[in-house]
């Protein structure tokens, strides 16, 4: 059986739940999915019946699901990741937790507590960082780049650029905190502070919300609580230059391009496409045509099966590299403050 996993959220809106599920079961014979606990006792079935899961105990209520597991993964609502956190590592249980951590609707104090255990195992659900084309950018920019000047990201979708989609929690503060900064954002700070090495000091932005009102069910409209768009600039701790750009109405993928000493590189995440053109340190850039281009598309569920593998060491208290808890809530911080100084 191996390491008893539970599912808690089931939601199919982005469908979440279903990738962290295919990724444990790429793990054959070191981990089991054992329980699944959502809203409502259909929710867990139909999320069992995608994925051919059978003898799973399926439960509305979190207590129920950790009797019976020894690692949670938690793919709910925004407001419900430290709560829920605190609760499985009180009793024990490793953690993988969906990103963003929630700070915005969390109790006062849930983070600085759960920073306080030293017993806690969280990871937190930077998937990106498992990519190839990531992992190439990481080792070129180490082995290649040196002191890094200019850092620009940017990443978004377009799934809710259509004023017919209806409300989600996404767009309600209480739910989800900030909109696209948080979700869209956090991916891009992580990735830059993992790939690069650029952690933001300090950052000043703008947010938009330009689908201001949604219908929640079809009758009448309902205000959007957050930003659907969100660009900021800021210096990093090494003095390098950053600026982001993220957008749930009208940008699509995740694109860096970093500038340093040692040249360019561009990569563009969800195609797998790296380029890179070098550039002697005390010297020009290398002529255009020298410009060398990686090509390290894959499977979207790839980049799940390898989290899943790293948390797996993670819970088997093997050594492995991750997004811990304490990182992820400095970064989220950061996030904080921007959506405060922009309203």
């Amino acid at each position: 059986m191996g390491i008893r996993i539970g599912i808690v959220g089931a939601g199919t809106t982005v469908a979440i739940a279903d990738r962290h599920v295919e990724g444990f079961l790429a793990q054959a014979g070191r981990c089991t999915v054992t329980a699944v606990c959502s809203r409502t006792l259909e929710g867990c079935r139909r999320l069992c019946v995608r994925h051919g899961l059978d003898g799973v105990r399926m439960t509305t209520r979190l207590e129920e699901l950790l009797d019976v597991v020894d690692a949670v993964v938690l793919c709910t609502p925004n407001q419900f990741h430290l709560p829920y956190t605190e609760r499985a590592v009180e009793r024990g249980k490793a953690v993988l937790l969906e990103k963003p951590l929630g700070l915005q609707t969390a109790p006062p104090g849930q983070a600085e507590r759960l920073l306080a255990r030293r017993d806690a195992r969280v990871m937190v659900a930077y998937v990106y960082r498992y990519t190839a084309v990531v992992e190439r950018l990481r080792a070129l920019l180490r082995q290649r780049m040196g002191r890094v000047y200019l850092a620009q990201a940017s990443q978004g979708g377009t799934r809710l650029a259509d004023p017919a989609v209806p409300l989600e929690w996404r767009m309600r503060r209480s739910a989800s905190g900030s909109g696209a900064l948080g979700d869209f954002g956090s991916h891009l700070l992580d990735l830059l502070q993992y790939a690069a090495g650029v952690e933001l000091a300090e950052a000043a932005g703008y947010g938009g919300t330009f689908l201001p009102t949604r219908r929640p069910d079809g009758q009448g409209n309902t205000c959007v609580e957050n930003d659907d768009a969100f660009v900021f600039c800021g210096r990093g701790t090494g003095g390098a230059l950053c600026s982001v750009s993220v957008s749930r109405v009208g940008l699509d993928g995740i694109h860096l391009c970093i500038s340093g000493e040692g040249g360019l590189l561009r990569a563009s995440v969800e195609e797998g496409v790296l380029t890179y053109w070098p550039k002697a340190p005390d010297g020009p850039y290398a002529p255009e045509g020298e410009a060398r281009s990686e090509h390290l598309a894959e499977p979207p569920g790839l980049r799940f099966a390898r989290q899943a593998a790293a948390f797996l060491d993670l819970v088997e208290g093997r050594p492995v590299e991750y997004c811990t808890l304490e990182q992820a809530v400095r970064l989220e911080r950061l996030l904080t403050r921007l959506d405060q100084s922009a309203q």
